[in-house]
């Protein structure tokens, strides 16, 4: 009966989640700046989540799929500002409006700004996010930026981090400012 019961609860969740986040089809970048002129985007590569029939979303990404061309920053990056050791990932969660989302025709598109909760090196700040949402189709959803997200060091205590990584690299600055893009596709 104990087997029935979890397989059901399984079941149960499994239909709940609805959507699963296609990896392949997906993307998250950023860019820094350093000493002022010096312009670099930088991607994260690996991305899973699920979105809910209910209009909540919630996406993990690996800190250690971070590419920034450079191994050597990416491993210092890893180490001193996301922190990978304590902190695998980076999470990002919110809800969007279903019954905006449910009511999409084919091909139609939706945008909405929503709340992201966005989780880095464990601490946790709500951004605004201004986002469009593009039914393609009965079994494919894609949402992606309007505007990039700007992330701001201070409030997820990474200025430590920062300052490290301009030590490491002999850099009078790096902005503390960060935008962020992204493209994710959700499959049933």
């Amino acid at each position: 009966m104990r087997k029935f019961a979890l397989a059901l609860a399984l079941c149960a969740s499994s239909a709940h989640a609805g959507w699963q986040l296609d990896n392949n089809q997906s993307s998250l970048k950023f860019v820094t700046v350093k000493n002022d002129v010096v312009a670099e985007t930088h991607s994260l590569k690996q991305l899973s989540g699920t979105f809910n029939d209910d209009g909540s979303f919630h996406v993990d990404i690996a800190v250690s799929s971070l590419d920034t061309l450079i191994p050597i920053r990416n491993e210092r990056m890893q180490e001193h500002l996301f922190k990978m050791n304590q902190f695998a990932n980076i999470s990002a969660a919110g809800k969007l409006d279903a019954a905006k989302i449910q009511g999409l025709p084919q091909g139609a598109t939706v945008s909405e700004t929503i709340a992201l909760e966005l989780t880095i090196a464990g601490v946790s700040q709500t951004v605004n996010a201004a986002v469009k949402v593009v039914k393609l189709s009965d079994k494919q959803l894609l949402a992606f930026t309007e505007s990039p997200v700007l992330v701001k060091a201070s409030e997820f205590k990474l200025e430590g981090g920062i300052q490290k990584l301009q030590e490491l690299a002999g850099l009078k600055r790096i902005e503390q400012v960060v935008p962020v893009t992204f493209s994710v596709q959700f499959s049933r």
